[in-house]
C-alpha cells in the first residue's frame, strides 16, 4: 500500500501573514475545482459601505469552502492588524498587505465567524464571515462613510476639525467686525460726542526710509475725539521680514513735547515679507494742535531692532 502523506504543519489560525507565502500555501492546499463536492457558487465583486450606523454590526462577507476572499481598504492597515476568530482552525492562515485582506476556509462554515481589522489611523473594523449556498465573494472592496465615530487620526475628524476651525474663524472675524462697530457706536453715543470734531479725513504728509522699510504718511482721519493715522509700509530688506510690536507718539513743536498715549497700532498683515507692502493704522485720543506741531511716529518691530521713526508728520 502507498504510504499515506504526511499530515501539512499548520500555522497557528489567527494572525496574518505576509501575501506571497500566505497564497502559495492557500493554493497549494485548497481542493482542486471541478471535484464535484459542492454546489457552483455564483462569484461576485461588490462594494461594501461602512458608515457611523453600519459600524454597530457586523457587516457580512460571504466565503466558501477552498476558495478566497479579497478585502480591500481605501487606508492603510495596522501591520499585523488583521486578526480572524478561529479557535477550531477552520480558516488558513491570514493574508494581508498594506491595504488588502485575504481569507479562506477550509471548508463551508456552519457557523458565521468574526474577522477584525484594524486600520494604521486606529479605527477597527469587524466584520462577519458567513458561508451561504448560492454566491460567494471573490473580492470585496471596503468604502469608509465615518463621521462621528471616525478615529482621531482619520481623514474624516482631520477634515471635520478643519471645518471647525474655519468656522470658528469665520465666527471671530465677523465678531471683531461686530465689536469694532459696537465700539463706534459706543464712542457716537458717549456724553460730548456732539462736541467733538465731526469726521475728518486729510491727506499726512511725511515718510522716510530707514531699516530697509519705507514707510510714508497715507491718510489722517478724526472721528469722535479720536485721531487715526494711516501708513504705507513697504519692506524693501530682500532677505527678512518684519512684523509691527507696537507704535509710539509724540506731539512736538512750538514748546515741550508730549508724550501720547497710542489707543490701537494695527498692521494689514502679521509678518511682511521681503518686497511686499502693507497699511499701518495707529489710533489716539485727538489732542489740542497748534499749527506748528507736528507728529512724531515711531514704529517699532516684533523681536527686533529695525525701527522706523518718523517727525514732523503734518495732517
Amino acid at each position: 500500500m502507498p504510504s499515506s502523506p504526511a499530515p501539512r504543519a499548520l500555522r497557528p489560525p489567527g494572525r496574518a501573514l505576509p501575501l506571497a507565502p500566505a497564497l502559495a500555501a492557500l493554493l497549494a492546499a485548497a481542493p482542486a475545482s471541478g471535484d464535484g463536492g459542492s454546489p457552483a457558487r455564483e462569484l461576485r465583486h461588490r462594494t461594501l459601505t461602512i458608515d457611523d450606523r453600519s459600524l454597530a454590526t457586523l457587516p457580512r462577507v460571504h466565503v466558501a469552502g477552498g476558495a478566497t476572499t479579497l478585502l480591500t481598504f481605501p487606508v492603510p492597515l495596522k501591520d499585523g492588524g488583521a486578526l480572524l476568530a478561529d479557535p477550531r482552525g477552520l480558516f488558513y492562515p491570514l493574508a494581508q498587505t498594506d491595504r488588502t485582506v485575504v481569507v479562506a476556509p477550509r471548508a463551508d462554515l456552519a457557523a458565521p465567524a468574526a474577522l477584525h481589522v484594524s486600520l494604521a489611523d486606529g479605527t477597527v473594523l469587524s466584520f462577519a464571515l458567513e458561508s451561504v449556498p448560492r454566491e460567494s465573494d471573490a473580492q470585496v472592496d471596503v468604502l469608509l462613510a465615518l463621521e462621528e465615530r471616525a478615529a482621531p487620526d482619520s481623514a474624516a475628524s482631520l477634515r471635520r476639525a478643519l471645518d471647525t476651525c474655519r468656522a470658528e474663524v469665520d465666527e471671530c472675524r465677523a465678531g471683531t467686525a461686530s465689536a469694532g462697530a459696537r465700539r463706534l457706536a459706543a464712542l457716537l453715543a458717549a456724553p460730548g460726542a456732539d462736541e467733538a470734531e465731526p469726521f475728518d479725513r486729510r491727506p499726512l504728509r511725511g515718510g522716510d526710509r530707514q531699516s530697509g522699510l519705507l514707510v510714508q504718511g497715507a491718510t489722517a482721519y478724526r472721528l469722535a475725539g479720536l485721531t487715526f493715522l494711516a501708513f504705507r509700509v513697504e519692506n524693501r530688506d530682500p532677505a527678512r521680514a518684519w512684523s509691527l510690536d507696537r507704535a509710539e507718539v509724540r506731539l512736538a513743536g512750538g514748546g515741550e513735547a508730549v508724550d501720547v498715549k497710542v489707543l490701537a497700532a494695527s498692521a494689514e498683515l502679521p509678518s511682511l515679507p521681503p518686497g511686499e507692502g502693507e497699511r499701518v493704522v495707529v489710533a489716539f485720543r485727538t489732542l489740542p494742535q497748534s499749527t506748528a506741531q507736528r507728529y512724531a511716529v515711531t514704529l517699532r518691530e516684533k523681536g527686533g531692532a529695525r525701527h522706523v521713526v518718523l517727525d514732523g508728520l503734518a495732517p
